[in-house]
């Protein structure tokens, strides 16, 4: 007979139920594409897709264009020129360094990995998955070129055995080696990104109506553009159900070349 676990509802949960593997559940994708003086990157997932470009000398960005194809604001298309006017010129080992709050989130991310990938000889490919919840618990995995890097099994936000909160990660993965810590941090946001599975606003939805204590969280949230922002269409696709990956058939070759022809 399987085990049997109390969850935190009272809800008894069957022992392969108490972490569901999924799916269904997020599946976020990161592609890196490096070539000779620059750096292209693309995420996708579920609510999301961007690319992003930095030309650059070895130290300092020279040139950066990013692009926003799927978001779920209609402020978030100009974050892209936003973030790439504000990284022009600046140094790679400055990126991390810029407060996220002013950009979009996920552009941001993005660009992070991008300046600390710019060194990079071939392409890689990261990839999250997060199932969905059962009574807040879940399995978070990433893995880079299909090599498996972490697996959490998640109570909340406590990565379970470890003792570790997800809340903290900031303190703690400065005892990680630096690769583990980076991919860490991407798993973190997979885990939190993923919570957005769990609603179904309406179409028309404004900014707004999220109330003060989303105010100036991002890009989108940031005053005046929080005024005004409302839902995109077409914004949400579920990977994790369909016959289709995220960023499948993706061309890093010629988006970036057809990035880096633009005026």
């Amino acid at each position: 007979m399987a085990a049997e676990l109390s969850g935190s509802s009272g809800k008894v949960l069957s022992a392969a139920q108490t972490f569901p593997a999924g799916p269904p559940g997020l599946w976020r994708r990161i592609v890196l594409w490096p070539g000779p003086g620059w750096i292209g990157g693309a995420l996708e997932d579920d609510v999301h897709r961007f690319y992003l470009r930095f030309d650059h000398d070895g130290t300092r960005i020279t040139g950066a264009r990013a692009a926003a194809l799927r978001h779920p604001w209609s402020a978030c298309t100009g974050a892209a020129p936003h973030i790439a006017g504000e990284l022009s010129g600046a140094l790679l080992a400055d990126v991390a360094a810029r407060d996220p709050a002013l950009h979009c989130t996920h552009l941001y991310d993005l660009a992070v990995v991008l300046a600390a990938h710019a060194h990079d000889t071939s392409a890689s490919r990261f990839d999250r998955r997060v199932a969905d919840r059962v009574d807040q618990r879940t399995t978070a995995v990433l893995t880079e070129n299909d090599a498996e890097v972490l697996h959490w099994q998640l109570d909340g936000t406590l990565i379970v055995g470890t003792g570790q909160d997800l809340r903290a990660l900031s303190r703690w993965k400065l005892d990680l080696p630096l690769h583990e810590a980076e991919c860490a941090t991407m798993l973190r946001r997979a885990v939190f990104v993923s919570g957005a599975r769990q609603f179904n606003p309406p179409p028309g939805e404004h900014t707004a109506a999220d109330g003060p204590s989303r105010e100036g969280v991002c890009y989108n949230y940031q005053s005046p553009r929080n005024q005004t922002s409302t839902r995109t269409a077409d914004w949400r696709f579920d990977f994790s159900v369909s016959d289709t990956e995220p960023l499948a058939g993706f061309d890093g070759e010629a988006v970036f070349a057809a990035m880096a022809a633009q005026d």
